[in-house]
This record gives C-alpha cells, structure tokens and sequence, in this order.
C-alpha cells in the first residue's frame, strides 16, 4: 500500500506550491493551503495533504459559522453551529469522527492556521446571536445544534485514526517573494527509499533554485543592521613585588558593519503524526565590515581571548504559529590571538566586503555557497621597544553569524542552524631592531636608531554552516574561501 507522502507526490507531481489559500473555498478534499498575511513583512505558504477524512474545514466556506473563539490563543475550547450546506458540515463528523481531525480555522479565531480536535460535544450554551439566527430560519425550519470544540496544536496526541497528515512549508523574509516558491516534487516509489529521500529532497532544492532567483533589487530594500562599537576583547597583568616587576597584555577592538540579510526556508513532513523528513535553510548576505583590533603588551607568552561576542540583535523570522517558527539572530564575535615574544604595541585593520554571498544548508548539489568576498586596505602600526629581536605572530577575527533557531511540530523540529563568516587577518614580525622603532604601513617607518626585518600581513575568510539535533540537520557543511595577498612591509 502506497504511504500518504507516496501518494501526493504522486497525484500531486505537478502541483504548484505557491498557490494561494482561498478563503472562499472549503478545505474538504484532503488538501488546504495557508499564506502569511501581508502584515507579516515576510513570504510564506504552508500546504497540508492527506485522506479527505483526515483534514476538515470550520471556516464560512465549509458551512460554520463561530460563535466564541479567542483570536490568540494556541489551544481553545470554541463554540459553532452550521449555517451553510448541512453535507458540508457533515464533513467534519466522517471517518472515525471530529476527534483527531486537522481543521483549517478562520481568520481572527486562534493564533494557529490549523489545529488538531482533541474533543467534540453538544454545547450546553445553545444560545446564537440574532444576526445568526435570523439567517437559520430562512434556511431551515429547524435550527441546527451548537457543537463545541476543543482545538490545539498538541499534534503529537494526535492519532492518526483517519490517515496521515503531510506539510509542507517555504518562505522568507523578502516580502512578495511566496510565487517564486514553486515546488514540484516527483513521483515516489512504493517503498521507502534512496530514490523516495532525493525525491522529498528536491523539494529543499527546487526551493534554493528559487531563491537564486530572488530580484536584487528587492532583497537590497531590506532593512540594513548597522553597527558601531567599541569594547574590550582581552587583558590580562601579572605584577611581582620583589623585585618590582609588571607585565600585562590588552586587547581592545572597534567593529563597524552595515549588513543586509535575506533569509528563507523550506520543510517536507508530517503533521500527524509529527515527523520532519527534510529541511533547508538559505541566506543571503551583503555587508561590510572592519574591526580595529588595538594590542598593547609588555608581557611574552600565548594569549587567546576567544571569540567573545560583541553585538547582537534578533531580525524578522518566519511563524507559522502553533506549527513551525524559525527565530533568526545576527551577531557579531571578535578574537585576538598571539604569540608575543616582545614588548609591543600594534594595531591592525581587518576590512572586507561581501556581495551577493549565498550560503545553503544542508548541502546543495544544485547551488553553490558563496559570494563575492574582497579584502579591504588594512593598514598597520607598530611600535617595538630597545633590541628587538622578535618572531611574533598577531590574529585578529570578525565573525559574522546567523542563527536560525528552528521550532515546531511537537518537538519533532528542534534545532539551531549557524551561519557564519571568519574573517582572520595575521601579523608576523620579523625582527631586528638596535633601539626604539616604529612602522606604520600608511607613513613612512620612523625610528631613533634602525630598525630591519619584515612584517607580513596575511587574510583570510572561512564560510561555514552547521546544525544540532534532528537529523537531517547533523550533516556539517564547511567551504573555505582563503585570501593571501602579498603584503609584507619590510624596512
């Protein structure tokens, strides 16, 4: 027997996933459409499927009308009655019954474009407004009955007594962009299979394609994330009282950005019985960035300060409320780093820009992570002290990062998917040096005595993508992007 994914991708295999949910229309023939509002600021459609018994319809459209329903709320008790076609009505009550049947709720009546009937019964309140009833008894002799529903998105206590319940769902934050989604997934076979996973997979893929496709135009219009901040990195003193002895290390870095970020998604599973079979995240970058990274030391050994994170700020997400949340933050981390054989005080500019980077997870077989990545002018200063005769190697790192904190199903979707961008920028001294020098490669050297020997800068920008939790997210990507430039400034 063909399973229920088997069967729409089969019947289904031309179908376009954009099309847009009509409120007009019941969803009583095992399949329903969702669109985020325009309100929203964001793309996105959700499309459910499955036996007809399995997916029923409280809106006008199917014949109800609602009488109490909180607008807000996830999980509801909620008063109707039946005021159009009573076959339409009916339809809620066929199969095995209303308990355990997904419905499509109307506009304005629960936070949640679909939920999961947990319990049906006659209401005891069989009182209906004037304006209801008038209607009622031009229709009928005999006023229909108020039913009460318990409604929630506890889809996991959900039996699937009337059949599975598939979704899918693709979106993003560009606004207008929910007709490029089109997806079309291929005929699967009636085992579960290699074939069937790259089948439900070209659903991630096809949804990347589109968003290739995205117009720049638009995608450029998004609200920019800048920033403009000062901080301490690292520092660290070690003092002696006999003989009296000081020695200390600090790290002090000033960060700009100015980023605009497009992000999107797709998923293919279950609803009932919760299950997520494949999932893909994409983003688009364009920024730039500079760190100043400022080291002052009088103090020899290894110092790490780690990636401490320096800025962060949440950016508009996508929620399918009750079903499916991707929560995204942007964040900025900066490290130091060094071997210090000397007593030193240096500074280095890391700048670069990025155009039209494009990073997908999992991996794509169809499209590329990457971008256009360019180093920006990163001048530097030096000042050593009396007969140097140093080896010492500096970093510096700004690190970029997206987190798209993913949520919904039950449970079933559970994870933090991590985008990031390592820019690194190296300092090695060479060098010799009979008393106090300076070297600055935006003036000339300028020293007291002589200073020989050579400081070579190097950069560098690793791409990366990750995932915790549910498995289809476990797959690690990491594409490495490395910049040498010749820049070494010798004196």
């Amino acid at each position: 027997m063909l399973s229920t994914t088997a069967v729409f991708l089969a019947i289904f295999s031309s179908a376009v996933f954009a099309q847009n949910n009509d409120w007009t229309k019941p969803c009583l023939n095992g399949e329903c459409f969702y669109d985020l509002p325009e309100s929203t600021g964001t793309s996105g459609t959700m499309r459910v499927w499955g036996a007809s018994e399995a997916i029923s319809d409280i809106t006008t459209a199917a014949g109800w009308t609602i009488l109490d329903c909180d607008a807000n709320a996830l999980s509801q008790n909620i008063r109707l009655v039946c005021t159009g076609a009573d076959e339409d009505c009916d339809h809620l009550f066929q199969g095995a019954g209303a308990v355990h049947t997904l419905v499509r709720l109307p506009q304005n009546c629960g936070a949640s474009a679909f939920a999961r009937v947990s319990r049906n019964w006659v209401h005891a309140d069989q009182s209906i407004p004037a304006s209801v009833a008038s209607q009622l008894r031009r229709k009928r002799q005999d006023p229909p009955l108020v039913q009460g529903l318990a409604v929630d998105t506890d889809f996991a206590a959900a039996d699937p007594v009337n059949g599975n319940v598939s979704i899918a769902i693709a979106g993003s934050n560009v606004p207008g962009q929910t007709g490029n989604l089109t997806v079309t997934p291929p005929p699967a076979p009636q085992r579960r299979s290699r074939l069937q996973n790259r089948g439900l997979f070209s659903f991630i893929e096809n949804a990347f394609k589109k968003f290739n496709d995205f117009d720049d135009s638009v995608t450029k219009s998004l609200p920019p994330i800048d920033v403009d901040k000062q901080f301490p990195v690292f520092s660290q003193s070690i003092s002696c009282p006999s003989p009296a002895v000081s020695a200390s290390v600090s790290v002090d870095v000033d960060a700009k950005a100015h980023a605009v970020i497009t992000l999107g998604m797709s998923a293919v599973g279950q609803i009932i019985p919760p299950k997520l079979s494949e999932f893909g995240v994409f983003a688009g970058l364009d920024a730039s960035m500079s760190g100043t990274m400022t080291l002052k030391g009088s103090a020899t050994g290894s110092i790490d300060s780690g990636v401490v994170n320096v800025f962060q700020t949440g950016i508009p997400g996508l929620d399918f409320p009750g079903i499916l949340t991707i929560g995204p933050t942007f964040s900025i981390g900066v490290q130091g780093t060094g071997n210090l054989d000397v007593q030193a005080d240096a500074t280095m500019v890391l700048a670069y820009n990025i155009k039209g980077a494009k990073l997908f997870f999992p991996h794509s077989d169809t499209q590329t992570s990457g971008g256009n990545f360019s180093p920006g002018d990163s001048p530097l200063s030096l000042s050593v002290q009396p007969s140097v005769s140093s080896k010492a190697v500096l970093g510096a790192h700004v690190i970029p990062r997206i987190d798209l904190g993913v949520s919904g199903l039950g449970g079933a979707a559970a994870a933090t998917v991590s985008l990031s961008l390592d820019a690194a920028a190296t300092m090695t001294m060479s060098l010799n040096a009979t008393a106090n020098a300076a070297v600055d490669t935006t003036a000339p050297a300028a020293a007291s005595a002589s200073v020989g020997g050579c400081v070579d800068i190097g950069a560098s920008l690793n791409v990366a993508a990750s995932a915790d939790e549910f498995r289809s997210l476990q797959e690690m990507l990491q594409r490495r992007h490395w910049w040498n430039p010749p820049r070494p400034c010798c004196h």
